[in-house]
This record gives C-alpha cells, sequence and structure tokens, in this order.
C-alpha cells in the first residue's frame, strides 16, 4: 500500500511540475518535433497590457515556419484567439479560434522565403490585444 500511495505521490508532483514550466518553453512544441523558436513578440493592448506572447518557429529540415500565441492573461478563460504567418511571394496561414491556453499552430512553408507572423486576443468586452511582425523577417 505505502508503495502504492508514493507513486501516486509521485505522479501528482510530476503534474504539478509540469504544469508550472512556464508557457515560453512549450512554443517549440506546440508545433512537432524538430521546431526551434526563431522569433517572439509580446501580444499588447493598446493601453500597454500584456495578453501574452506570439512565438515564430523553423523546423530546418522542413523548411516550414509555424507560429503560436500563447496566453499570458485571461488563462483558463474562454478568449477569442488569431495566429497567422504571411510568406513573401506566397501565401497567408491562419487560424482563428475560441482558446483557454494558446492557439495554433499554423504552417507556412518557407524555404527561401522571409515571413511576417501575428496574433492578437480578444476577450469577451471586445478588448484586443495584438502583436507580431509586420516586417519580412526570418529568411531562410
Amino acid at each position: 500500500m505505502l508503495k502504492r500511495t508514493l507513486s501516486i505521490a509521485a505522479a501528482t508532483v510530476s503534474a504539478a511540475a509540469v504544469l508550472a514550466v512556464p508557457a515560453a518553453a512549450h512554443a517549440d512544441a506546440n508545433c512537432g518535433s524538430g521546431y526551434n523558436v526563431v522569433a517572439q513578440a509580446a501580444v499588447k493592448t493598446s493601453s500597454g497590457s500584456n495578453w501574452g506572447t506570439v512565438y515564430l518557429t523553423y523546423n530546418s529540415s522542413t523548411g516550414k515556419n509555424c507560429a503560436t500565441v500563447i496566453k499570458s492573461a485571461h488563462v483558463g478563460t474562454y478568449t477569442d484567439a488569431y495566429v497567422g504567418i504571411t510568406v513573401q511571394g506566397g501565401s497567408t496561414y491562419g487560424i482563428y479560434e475560441r482558446i483557454k491556453y494558446y492557439a495554433g499552430p499554423v504552417y507556412g512553408a518557407a524555404r527561401g522565403a522571409c515571413v511576417k507572423y501575428n496574433a492578437w486576443i480578444e476577450n469577451s468586452s471586445g478588448t484586443r490585444a495584438s502583436g507580431g511582425r509586420s516586417s519580412w523577417g526570418n529568411c531562410d
């Protein structure tokens, strides 16, 4: 019985440790294996409140970029959100979701091209926070 109790206690501590890891540590994991964070930007309201971070990741094996937005405000509460990537000379890829924690991932094939990325989060009263990069960058 003691062994089983210790196993349950260890599992509980392990689960708590996973929840305590900062959201930024999961940005590349949200996109899958081989993706590394190459850029990030705060997602802020016009008054300067930070509601999250939009991450741009890249997989050099596939030549694809991936974007996700992870909330730091209103966490656990449903809000509207958008995250997108625009590939220079190509297409815009985006996803609109009702989220509790993060939106995405969104992928764009960008080998040999530059990208822009952006995101927004909007609460139930219509206040919106936005962020990203509107100039071309992360050229592969």
